[in-house]
């Protein structure tokens, strides 16, 4: 992805209207360098940063002031008919924490691949770190902090999230 070119879109992205221009949202972060499926709707707010590889697959949601931050290196893959909510931060990456070491985006530190499967839903205000997969038709509770991966038709919620439901059984 093209991080300038990223930064030009986040700017203009936060000038549309909140749930509307959907195509234009998607044709922006396309030039961006961002992979987006059909029919997909980006909230304006949410913001796509970093220089790693995104994927997003046909009828996804991100809802108004989510973030994914994806490193270099890294990527973050949300399959079709996922929703990201509000609020939302999904990263894929963290800095070493030294009394020494500086903590800025750029030097050494950890990155791995995030994937949200087809179906699942992350709530209000989640957070989803590095190497988790959020499997088919799974939930993510609001306000969840997601450190481990999240087997498919399960709901998880807490911090960090736990397992709560099994969704196969009504």
């Amino acid at each position: 992805m093209n991080s300038k070119r990223l930064f030009i879109v986040n700017k203009v992205t936060s000038l549309l209207p909140y749930s509307s221009c959907n195509k234009l949202k998607t044709l922006l972060y396309r030039w961006a360098g961002v992979v987006i499926g059909k029919n997909c709707e980006i909230f304006s707010g949410a913001k796509i940063l970093g220089q790693g590889d995104i994927l997003i697959g046909d009828n996804v949601f991100i809802g108004f002031d989510a973030m994914i931050m994806c490193n270099k290196g890294s990527q973050v893959i949300i399959e079709d008919y996922a929703l990201i909510g509000t609020k939302s931060v999904i990263v894929t990456g963290f800095h070493p924490v030294t009394p020494e070491g500086p903590r800025i985006i750029g030097y050494e530190g950890t990155s791995s691949k995030i994937r949200i499967a087809q179906g699942a839903s992350c709530g209000l205000g989640t957070t989803i770190l590095p190497g988790v997969t959020i499997h088919k038709m799974a939930h993510v509770a609001a306000g969840s902090v997601v450190t481990k991966d999240v087997p498919e038709y399960t709901r998880v919620g807490g911090v960090p999230a736990r397992f709560m439901k099994d969704l196969r059984i009504i």
